[in-house]
Parts: C-alpha cells; structure tokens; sequence
C-alpha cells in the first residue's frame, strides 16, 4: 500500500539547492508548505534560492543555507550536526546534488573518477548515513535520490557518469527493501535529458557529446519545475521509481528486447559521434 504524506511544516534537506533542479525542488515544496534546509556548495547561487524560496511566504521564513561540499566526509557529518540543532530532526532528505563527466572510459581519468564518485555517490551514501538513524528512530521519514535515465540504460561517452547513476539506483531499491517495516520511505527520480546548467559541473572530454548536447533544440528535453513537481508528488504518494521523458522508451525497449536497444544505443552514439575511437589511451591525469 501507498503510504501518502504532506510536505506542510515538514523539514526537507536539499542538496544542490543552488540551481537547477534542486533550485525548483525547494520552490516547490516551499509552496507546499516545507521547511527547508539548503545545501550546496556555490555561496552565491544558494542565497539566491533561498531569497526567492524566502519570497513566497509561509514556512519558508525558516529556511537556512548551508555551504558544504558534499563529497567531504567531515562536511558531511558537520551538516547533519548543525542541521539537527539549529532546525530539528529531518523528515525529508533530497539527495539531488550531482556533477558530469563526458568522456570516453579510456580518457577518464583517475581524477575525474574520484570527483564525480565522491559527490554523486558518496555524498548521497554519507548524508542518508548520517540522517537515517533518526528518522528510523522516530519511525517515519522519506529518502529521496535523483539518478537519471543514464541509471538505468547504459550512456556512452558518460561512463562514469551513468556508473554513479546506476550505483544510486541500486542503492535505492536496496535501502527501500532494509526499510520496508521501518516506516521510511524511499524514491529515486530517474529523468532524462534536462534543460538545466549542469554544464557548469561538467567536464569535458569528448566533443562529440558536448556539441550534441550544446546543440539539442530548445524545445528538447524537461524542465527542472517539471522533474521537481514529479518528485514532489512522488514523495507526497509514496511512489518508488520515477522515470521522466520521452528517452524511456529506450528503458522499456532494454527491458523488452535488450539485443535491439543495444544495437539502437550503438547506432544513435556513433550518430552522435560519442564513441570511444580505436586506439584511444588511458588518461591517468589531468
């Protein structure tokens, strides 16, 4: 059964609150009534999400900003400690903050493989780590994860990418099953491709997917308001998995036929020249 709740006065930690969809995400669920605890670690996009989440009134008075780098362990537990005292427990943690690296495996380097697992993957691991015991003690709460469809259909050119993506969705379907009698809810937000500036946390190392991606048409791909709706109403109904946009028909077709989708995805990135060329070498820095 669905376990339904309401986001009026509830406390929910955002992380990449800056812009983005985690921007949306807290708009969202301040016009829903939450409290809210932002983090990330741009100073001066997070006081400007909080002024305009500030703006629309009601509970939204009670929001605070937390400058952390999610990928720092003892940031991580710093946040959770501060967090508790100077707003209470959390209801709802939104693990959403998230970095990209677009390069082919052979030229991602070692560097580049510590980045991006330490705060797609690990910043979501030490967060949940650090708050789940409360909520489990209280007997309620909800974890929210936002991978992508990159976590559930295999995206060349981003391999380490969709190697964190996966890793979240994995995490979620494990942790939610642990919780099942715990009273803790569970959901991870798969969308596909956004219209939002993670460019600006991405690096780069394989043209082909950057002009791909710098040249989709504008009318290409979802809103941040529109994922941070679904992922609002998800929570609000209990729902596990939410896949968004229109490449999920790729999901369904690798779920169906996983010989045609491998042999589609090969001839849409060779179209897209995003694979990896013969005689590509190991990058081991940058």
């Amino acid at each position: 059964m669905k376990r339904m709740m309401s986001f009026q006065g509830r406390h929910t930690l955002i992380t990449g609150a800056a812009s983005g969809i985690g921007r949306a995400t807290a708009l969202t669920l301040a016009r829903r009534g939450a409290r809210l605890s932002l983090v990330d670690i741009d100073p001066r996009g997070l006081a400007s999400t909080a002024a305009m989440v500030r703006a629309i009134g009601g509970e939204a008075h009670e929001t605070r900003e937390y400058v952390v780098d999610v990928a720092n362990a003892a940031a991580v537990e710093e946040l959770a400690m501060s967090v508790a005292r100077e707003s209470g427990p959390v209801d709802v943690l939104v693990n959403n903050a998230g970095v990209a690296v677009v390069a082919p495996f052979t030229r991602t380097s070692a560097a580049d493989w510590e980045w991006i697992l330490g705060v797609n993957l690990w910043g979501p691991i030490r967060l949940t780590r650090a708050l789940l015991p409360a909520m489990i003690e209280r007997g309620s709460g909800h974890v929210v994860v936002v991978a992508s469809l990159a976590g559930l259909v295999g995206a060349p050119g981003m391999v380490a990418y969709s190697t964190t993506k996966f890793a979240l969705v994995g995490f979620t379907e494990a942790l939610r099953l642990e919780l099942a009698d715990a009273g803790i809810g569970v959901t991870v937000v798969c969308p596909g491709f956004v219209r939002t500036n993670l460019s600006r946390a991405t690096r780069y190392d394989n043209d082909g997917f950057r002009r791909f991606l710098d040249d989709a048409p504008s009318f290409y791909g979802l809103t941040k308001e529109e994922v941070a709706s679904a992922l609002a109403d998800a929570v609000e109904s209990g729902r596990r998995e939410v896949v968004l946009g229109p490449e999920k028909v790729g999901w369904w077709v690798k779920r169906l036929m996983p010989g045609a989708a491998f042999a589609l995805s090969r001839w849409a990135a060779r179209r897209a020249g995003i694979m990896s060329t013969n005689g590509s070498t190991p990058c081991t820095s940058r």
